[in-house]
């Protein structure tokens, strides 16, 4: 389990559903492997599409990898900088996330974000920002240095301007993954965890035993290549390693998400201070960098004076699976008549699980999808060639 501010701010009731495995099955209609959020909500939405024989098996822990090791951001708009493939899943996701806050609690807040300008470069870019977010289907609007005071008056050294982002939102990962799981658990379906998955080229094989099955959903995030190869088939996915600390609890001092010059600062409402958002190129060597903290905690200091004197809570790392291209690949395995593919979402895999998800049970459970998906599908990274 992870050892972030997600799991450590988690009630012992919503602690249980991680804590329990079920026992691995010797068939089942479908396998999901990765028990992220992406593998998550695909459960969710095949379950309430009907299925039932569905299996989510997990080397650790559910939420184990980047899933309980992100920001807990929704930048649906920030994230949306010209109109296109990746604002129109955004934009869906937003609205399967609302739904999702009507069924669970999960801390799902919508405060907005500021993202400030340092630089006149920056300020004079910001209309042309504005214009593209807009045109995406998102709202924007420039800020002026007393606007942006009005609305965040306890920032310390700030920017002399801002990009609001009004409809931006933050939700607690772990507590949604509980209530997911306990949901899905209602509905006949297994998750279990510390299995290790070593083939997938014909049915599951796993450290535990075959899964005899029908169709095979790898949600593995950055681990996904190193199941898929296998099959001749590797999409250029790969991790980078993003570190995050917490500091506090403390009075409220934010009311939005604040983008910095190299970081992101959101207070949680139990009021911890979460910052971070490295970008660290450095394949899949765990730790926490402590240069990186010291160069987190300073720019938490500039913004929020108050943070000086307050030692670090806890620190982490998590590794986000980068795709080639900045999408993410969802869909059929290419050559695979019932296997599919959700992974590669990089930085926006909490925000754009809900629709990759529902995406996938579409695909599944139809054979197609009315939801954007054929700019992520998975056949742009053709098969190796046949040797």
């Amino acid at each position: 389990m992870q050892d972030s501010i997600w799991f450590r701010t988690l009630t012992d009731d919503e602690r249980k559903p991680f804590e329990r495995t079920d026992e691995l099955p010797r068939s089942s209609e479908v396998v999901i492997v990765g028990a992220g959020m992406v593998g998550l909500a695909t459960a969710y939405y095949l379950a309430q599409a009907g299925l039932k024989d569905i299996c989510i098996v997990d080397r650790g822990t559910a939420l184990g990898e980047a899933s309980g090791a992100n920001a807990g951001g929704l930048w649906f708009a920030q994230e949306s900088i010209e109109p296109g493939p990746v604002a129109e899943l955004n934009k869906v996701a937003s609205q399967l996330y609302d739904r999702l806050g009507e069924e669970f609690a999960f801390d799902l807040r919508r405060p907005g974000m500021l993202e400030l300008l340092y630089s006149q470069d920056d300020i004079e870019k910001a209309p042309s920002r504005v214009e593209r977010v807009r045109a995406a289907g998102f709202r924007a609007e420039q800020l002026d240095r007393d606007q942006m005071r009005a609305l965040e008056p306890t920032l310390g050294a700030a920017a002399d301007a801002a990009l609001h982002y009004p409809d931006e939102g933050h939700l607690h990962p772990a507590k949604l993954a509980s209530a997911l799981i306990q949901s899905l658990r209602g509905r006949g379906v297994r998750v279990c965890s510390g299995v290790e998955v070593d083939d997938i080229s014909a049915g599951v094989v796993t450290s535990q035993g075959p899964i005899a099955t029908q169709t095979i959903i790898v949600t593995a995030g950055s681990w996904t290549p190193l199941l898929t190869r296998t099959l001749g088939w590797e999409p250029p996915i790969r991790p980078i390693r993003g570190t995050l600390l917490a500091v506090g609890p403390l009075e409220k001092m934010l009311t939005h998400t604040i983008t910095a010059r190299q970081f992101y600062f959101t207070q949680l409402a139990s009021g911890y201070i979460v910052g971070g958002g490295s970008l660290d190129d450095v394949g899949f060597r765990r730790g926490v960098d402590p240069n990186t903290t010291a160069r987190i905690r300073a720019e938490m200091t500039e913004l929020i004076p108050a943070t000086s004197e307050l030692a670090t809570f806890c620190a982490w790392s998590g590794f986000r699976p980068y795709c080639d291209g900045m999408k993410p690949v969802i869909g059929k395995v290419p050559g695979r008549e019932r296997m599919f593919v959700a992974a590669g979402h990089y930085r926006k895999g909490i925000m754009q699980s809900p629709v990759t998800g529902k995406i996938v049970a579409d695909l599944v459970t139809k054979g197609s999808t009315e939801l954007p998906a054929d700019a992520f599908r998975p056949d742009r990274f053709p098969l190796a060639p046949a040797t």
